[in-house]
């Protein structure tokens, strides 16, 4: 392997690294500060707020997880009373539309105020043009695609 490859390879693992940081962050903070939300919830909650009327399927989907293992989660926020299901009864539960809730509208408000203070105060002394950057490289990482998408 040449020192060039050797070299990206290493950036890469402290990319992943670093990633893996923020994530393990924000689930310790969820924990020591009992957040209204796992981390689980909050991506679950802020999805289908953002696509109302998804089905578990969507949500499946968009997330790479079995069908399955979305409608446990589902029906474990519907306990909760974060989300709704559609009503139909001609309809299996993984194919209802889902809403949240305004109690999971409420809750999700709050997990999400909480962690993005926890940014702000890692980005206190950032400039404007050095968050503007950092972003951009997020939305460029973030934007894409994935193996097999």
């Amino acid at each position: 392997m040449a020192q060039q490859d050797r070299s990206r390879d290493i950036a890469v693992g402290s990319v992943y690294d670093q990633i893996d940081a923020i994530y393990r962050r924000a689930v310790a903070r969820s924990r020591r500060i009992n957040a209204p939300l796992t981390q689980v919830e909050q991506s679950l909650l802020a999805f289908i707020g953002g696509n109302p009327g998804c089905r578990a399927t969507d949500i499946a989907s968009a997330f790479s997880l079995n069908r399955s293992t979305v409608s446990r989660q589902i029906h474990a926020l519907s306990e909760l009373g974060l989300v709704v299901e559609g009503d139909s009864d001609s309809q299996p539960r993984r194919g209802r539309a889902l809403s949240v809730t305004e109690e999971g509208a409420d809750r999700l408000k709050r997990s999400l105020a909480i962690h993005r203070e926890a940014v702000r105060n890692r980005l206190d002394g950032w400039s404007e043009a050095e968050l503007r950057d950092f972003a951009a490289a997020l939305e460029r990482f973030n934007g894409a695609k994935d193996e097999g998408q």
